[in-house]
């Protein structure tokens, strides 16, 4: 929409890029501030008012790309315009949907300050990657799991599979994932959950 704003605030450092779709479908990509530098979790859309709002914080800007398909369509213009440095997980180096070439495959877990942790969740891809914002509690989970219209965890098991998708994996990740502390859920699609994420998680995977 012509009339949104550039970006929502999510928490005090975290910020949602407004307006972002993949295909057709509204999806959600999120600028996190640390303390001398700025972390991108997936990749906007180019617009020179993205951009503004990137630059304001007058400091370094990087990438991590969840899975496979992210960015959405312009990392490689923003390697170029603004010198990202993009990040994504080794295993998805021949991913299909992978767009843009990453500065940096990794396997070690890269590190972007103390309160960011970047954690393997293979899944939904082999490369799935989310990250911990410590300080909020807030998890970035790209495609391993999210909210449903309900306030749910929506139940990614009985959805048709993408390429690499494997649900036992997923399942996995989001057992691993229950050993962090975090509150509010950050996904690609669907929707956000603030606080209780944690909690809806665990009860998601009892009953599977």
């Amino acid at each position: 929409m012509k009339n949104e704003p550039v970006f929502t605030e999510l928490q005090p450092n975290i910020y949602e890029i407004n307006n972002q779709y993949f295909y057709s479908e509204k999806v959600h990509t999120y600028l996190i501030e640390l303390e001398d530098k700025v972390l991108l979790f997936d990749i906007p859309e180019y617009s020179k008012e993205i951009e503004d709002f990137i630059t304001s914080f007058n400091k370094p800007v990087f990438a991590i790309i969840s899975h496979g398909s992210c960015g959405i369509a312009d990392g490689t213009k923003w390697q170029k315009t603004i010198n990202l440095k993009v990040y994504a997980h080794k295993a998805n180096t021949n991913h299909p949907w992978l767009r843009m070439k990453p500065d940096v495959f990794f396997i070690e877990m890269p590190e972007f300050g103390e309160n960011i942790e970047v954690i393997h969740t293979p899944g939904h891809s082999a490369g799935a990657i989310c990250v911990l914002e410590k300080k909020s509690k807030s998890l970035f989970t790209g495609d391993t799991f999210y909210g449903n219209e309900n306030g749910k965890i929506r139940d990614f098991t009985q959805e048709n599979p993408a390429d690499y998708e494997n649900p036992s994996d997923r399942i996995k990740s989001c057992k691993m994932l229950l050993t962090y502390d975090f509150e509010n859920v950050y996904p690609f699609h669907y929707e956000i959950i603030e606080g209780k994420g944690k909690e809806l998680l665990t009860r998601y995977l009892k009953e599977k």
